[in-house]
């Protein structure tokens, strides 16, 4: 049996459940800081201690960055939060059998602090 299962390390007590929101395929993958080059953030200001930081280009054109375990922003602004979606395939006694990543679905918006 498979499940979706949305991760996010924002708040880790919280289990989001999947409701059929858009997932956001990703399309390209990039690497900043694993060579040790200085990453900047989307102003252009140094990222002290940033180490590698992944980043994931959607299939909407828009890039998001990994920054902690299971944590997803756009680059330009850290209120919007993203989570990634696995479809899990389960046992009958709930055990994970395996697993794969379809994309992302955005957790939070504020724009212009109405939530959307």
């Amino acid at each position: 049996m498979k499940k979706m299962v949305i991760y996010t390390g924002f708040h880790p007590e919280v289990k989001r459940e999947y409701h059929g929101e858009h997932i956001y395929k990703v399309v390209q993958t990039k690497t900043l800081g694993a060579d040790g080059k200085v990453v900047l953030d989307a102003n252009g200001s140094v990222i002290r201690d940033a180490g590698a930081n992944v980043f994931y280009k959607l299939d909407h054109t828009g890039w998001i960055k990994s920054v902690g375990p299971e944590k997803y922003v756009t680059d330009w602004c850290a209120e919007e939060r993203w989570g990634r979606v696995e479809a899990v395939e389960v046992d009958e006694q709930g055990n994970r059998l395996g697993g794969e990543t379809l994309g992302f679905i955005i957790l939070r918006v504020d724009r212009a602090n109405g939530l959307l």
